[in-house]
């Protein structure tokens, strides 16, 4: 962190001197991980991300601070929240992101969707975002025989989370039957405990692509597997 602190205050220096030219090709993109243990360990851990939040940005210099929570003295910033607030943008994944939705959002309705999207959705700053995740990791190319239908159930498949693969399997070893909330809370001690209505929001994703179809509304609604 001192020697980032240096190479910046050395950017500040040659882009007095001969502009944005000058420090062409110097960009970077830091990461710390763990920021609490940074800052309990290392001495320069404040002083690099004020100096970087306020400055950083101007010399292409930019980081990514990860912790457990947001709260300012995780990052050194005791006191200082509006460096924290105003200098950078807040992502919140997984359960952080929940939390969030439901307990300074108050908003139920996108706290079950974040967690109907499982790793594809999350939260930045108040606003809730979904990945395109359909051509990650992707390793296999449909066949031109094939006209696709492969590679996109494959493509489809690729980012459930555990609930919607375990609602899927089940469908596949029961084709055509109809899977309503109480068999999995019956089926799948995940789930044994949660609200049905989370399931049937599982349900809904599933068939939103074009994996299997839902029948029935409110808590009637089932999902069957078809292809």
């Amino acid at each position: 962190m001192g020697h980032d602190l240096k190479t910046l205050e050395e950017l500040v220096e040659l882009r007095g001197e001969g502009g944005d030219n000058a420090i062409a090709g110097r960009e970077r993109f830091l990461i710390a991980e763990e920021f609490p243990i940074l800052v309990d360990e290392c001495d320069n851990s404040t002083h690099w991300i004020k100096r970087h939040a306020k400055r950083g940005r101007r010399y292409k210099q930019f980081i990514c601070a990860l912790a457990q929570n947001d709260t300012a003295e995780n990052y050194g910033l005791q006191g200082d929240k509006d460096t924290l607030y105003s200098c950078f943008v807040l992502v919140r994944l997984g359960q952080f992101g929940r939390d969030y939705a439901r307990t300074k959002l108050k908003d139920p309705q996108l706290e079950q969707w974040l967690k109907a999207g499982g790793k594809r959705r999350f939260m930045v700053d108040d606003c809730p975002c979904e990945l395109d995740l359909s051509n990650w990791g992707a390793t296999a190319i449909a066949q031109p025989e094939n006209s696709g239908g492969g590679e996109k159930e494959l493509r489809s498949t690729q980012d459930l989370n555990e609930y919607e693969q375990f609602i899927l399997t089940w469908g596949q070893e029961h084709p055509g039957e109809l899977l309503k909330a109480r068999i999995v809370q019956q089926r799948c001690n995940m789930l044994k405990k949660d609200d049905p209505e989370n399931i049937r929001i599982f349900f809904q994703s599933l068939a939103d692509r074009g994996l299997g179809e839902v029948e029935g509304n409110g808590d009637r609604l089932g999902w069957r597997w078809s292809k």
